[in-house]
């Protein structure tokens, strides 16, 4: 009798674990290539501790090993979509700075990526990215995240397969979304981008001998940097609010 209550522990544990710990693998903040494997790991498993006795509905162990690999890879299916869900959200900044360096001639400015790919990315999408990431920790942001991944087992089953087709389906409309959202960020570098190209495309049909595209790039760094500078706060309280909409519908009632 003794064995058989450790083993359904056990295995409802396992479950839980399976979903949060392909979630935090995949978490802005938790899952960062630069925190270690081991204290990603950690999280997810103290994390799970906390959600296993509160989880209901949880099925039995199966006999079938086919079952059972079924009912794994649904949960970290599910957990990889949430975790993916709140990276896409993140990737909204980070796509907005990279169009506000394009329009202010810092694209060749490249630094070490610290927030999506760990490749070479733009100083601007960078440095809004990690802003991003700061004000989500001191904002208490996060808890929302982790919130919405214990009211996950309201939205979806523990154990059974999700819909693939709806997962695709959300995931297209929130990148659409996250696309826009960064286009609005970058809008004021954008309009004003605008109108120093056209300024300097007439003044350099006026005077072809004249590199006037050299000439403006000063210019044009100190009015972006200006616009930034004025706009930046502003943009990053905006931006937790879409977060915190877009995350909002993943939460219980």
């Amino acid at each position: 009798m003794l064995e058989n209550i450790l083993i359904t522990q056990l295995f409802s544990f396992f479950l839980v674990f399976c979903r949060m710990g392909s979630a935090i693998m995949v978490l802005p903040g938790f899952g960062e290539a630069y925190v270690p494997t081991r204290v990603r790991l950690l999280l997810a498993a103290m994390f799970s501790l906390l959600i296993a006795p509160v989880v209901h509905n949880i099925p039995t162990m199966p006999a079938d090993i086919f079952r059972l690999f079924n009912m794994l890879l649904a949960e970290i299916l599910i957990g990889i979509f949430l975790g993916g869900i709140s990276r896409i959200l993140i990737s909204a900044i980070h796509m907005g700075g990279m169009i506000i360096a394009y329009q202010s001639s810092l694209a060749s400015a490249v630094t070490q990526d610290l927030t999506l790919s760990q490749a070479q990315g733009t100083s601007l999408g960078n440095l809004l990215g990690v802003s991003a990431l700061v004000i989500l920790f001191t904002t208490d942001l996060h808890h929302l995240i982790l919130r919405g991944l214990a009211d996950s087992y309201i939205l979806f089953s523990i154990g059974q397969f999700p819909h693939v087709d709806d997962f695709a389906n959300h995931a297209t409309i929130l990148i659409s979304s996250s696309f826009q959202m960064a286009m609005k960020i970058a809008a004021p570098h954008i309009v004003i981008g605008l109108m120093i190209y056209l300024g300097a495309g007439i003044i350099a049909r006026l005077m072809p001998n004249i590199q006037i595209f050299f000439l403006l790039m000063a210019p044009q760094l100190l009015i972006s940097f200006f616009i930034l500078m004025i706009s930046a706060s502003a943009i990053l309280l905006w931006y937790m609010e879409y977060i915190k909409d877009s995350l909002a519908m993943f939460l219980a009632p």
